[in-house]
C-alpha cells in the first residue's frame, strides 16, 4: 500500500516538473477571389467546391454563404510628402464609406505623420467627417505604428468578419519604432488583409469607368510582389491589393474596384488540425476546371 501512494506521488511530482506548451487553435479566416480561364469572377460555388490546405493536410471547411461585414481600418499618410493628394483624398469619404466600408460594414480611421491620430474609432464618428479633418502639414511617416495601432483595433473586431487594413499615401515609412517584419507576423497572426491605395508613381489603375468584372485585377494580383515599395510584400502575403492614383476619379475607381473585390470573395474559414507554432501556408483549390484562386498564402501560430 504504501508503495503504491510513492509511486503515485511520485508520478504527480514528475507531472508537475514537466512543462506543457499549450498553443491556442484559433480559427482562420480566408477571403478568396476565384476567377475563370478568362479573367471574371466566379459566382455560386458552394462549400463542396472548395478544398482548403493547412501546411499540407486538408482541412474541414467552412463557407460563409451571406456576404460579410467588413471591419477596416483606414490609415491616411498625412505629412507635408502628401500636400497634393490630400486636397481629393479629404472628398472622398463618402464614397469609402458606400462602396468599400458598405452598410453592414464598420470603419476606423488613422492619420499617420510624425504622431499616430486615430480620427474616428469603431463604433462612434464619421467616416466622411474624418476624412474632411486631414491635412498634409506633419512631418515623418510612421506608417508601420499606425499599421500596429490598425492590427490592435481589428484585433478587437469579429474573428469571422473580414478584416482590412487599408493605407493611403505613397507607402513608405519613416521613422516608425516597428519593423516591416513585426507589421507582417502580426497581419498574419490576426487574419488581417493588407491592401494599399497609392499616391506613388504605379501604373495599376482602375481606368474610369471601374470594370466591376475585375477581369484586370488578376493580371495585378500576380505580380504583387515585384514592385519595388516595401509594403507589396505584406500586401502580397496577406491576400490584399494595391492599386494606384493620380487624379480623385481614379482614386474613387480604386476604391469602388475594392469595395467589389472584397464583396465577390468567399469567406472560407477553419480551425487548423495542427495548432504547430511557426509559419502555416494556406492553398485553395477549387473543383472548377481551370479555375485560378486568390488568397492570402499563410499565416503565424504564435508560441504562447
Amino acid at each position: 500500500m504504501r508503495y503504491g501512494i510513492a509511486v503515485l506521488a511520485l508520478g504527480v511530482l514528475v507531472a508537475q516538473e514537466i512543462p506543457v506548451i499549450r498553443v491556442p487553435v484559433r480559427m482562420v479566416v480566408v477571403p478568396t477571389l476565384v476567377f475563370s480561364k478568362d479573367n471574371r469572377l466566379i459566382p455560386g460555388l458552394k462549400q463542396a467546391d472548395f478544398r482548403v490546405l493547412d501546411n499540407g493536410i486538408q482541412q474541414t471547411v467552412s463557407l460563409d454563404t451571406e456576404v460579410a461585414p467588413v471591419s477596416v481600418v483606414i490609415a491616411i499618410q498625412t505629412n507635408q510628402e502628401v500636400r497634393a493628394t490630400v486636397p481629393f483624398i479629404a472628398k472622398v469619404g463618402s464614397v469609402m464609406e458606400a462602396h468599400l466600408v458598405g452598410a453592414t460594414g464598420r470603419a476606423a480611421v488613422i492619420a499617420y505623420d510624425r504622431e499616430i491620430k486615430i480620427l474616428k474609432p469603431f463604433g462612434s464618428g464619421d467616416v466622411r467627417r474624418a476624412f474632411r479633418n486631414i491635412s498634409g502639414e506633419g512631418s515623418e511617416s510612421r506608417m508601420i505604428d499606425a499599421g500596429m495601432r490598425g492590427i490592435a483595433l481589428l484585433k478587437e473586431r469579429p474573428r469571422r468578419e473580414a478584416r482590412v487594413l487599408l493605407f493611403i499615401g505613397q507607402m513608405t515609412d519613416r521613422g516608425s519604432e516597428a519593423t516591416w517584419s513585426a507589421l507582417e507576423q502580426q497581419a498574419e497572426r490576426e487574419n488581417v488583409s493588407i491592401y494599399g491605395l497609392s499616391s506613388a508613381s504605379g501604373s495599376d489603375t482602375v481606368g474610369s469607368p471601374a470594370n466591376k468584372e475585375l477581369g484586370w485585377l488578376m493580371a495585378i494580383l500576380g505580380r504583387q510582389d515585384a514592385k519595388a515599395d516595401p509594403l507589396s510584400p505584406l500586401i502580397a502575403a496577406t491576400g490584399g491589393t494595391e492599386l494606384h492614383f493620380h487624379r480623385q476619379y481614379e482614386l474613387e475607381d480604386a476604391i469602388g474596384a475594392m469595395g467589389v473585390e472584397l464583396r465577390s470573395a468567399y469567406l472560407l474559414s477553419y480551425y487548423p488540425s495542427s495548432a504547430d507554432p511557426g509559419h502555416h501556408t494556406i492553398s485553395v483549390e477549387v473543383s472548377v476546371p481551370g479555375a485560378r484562386t486568390y488568397a492570402r498564402p499563410g499565416y503565424m501560430v504564435s508560441p504562447n
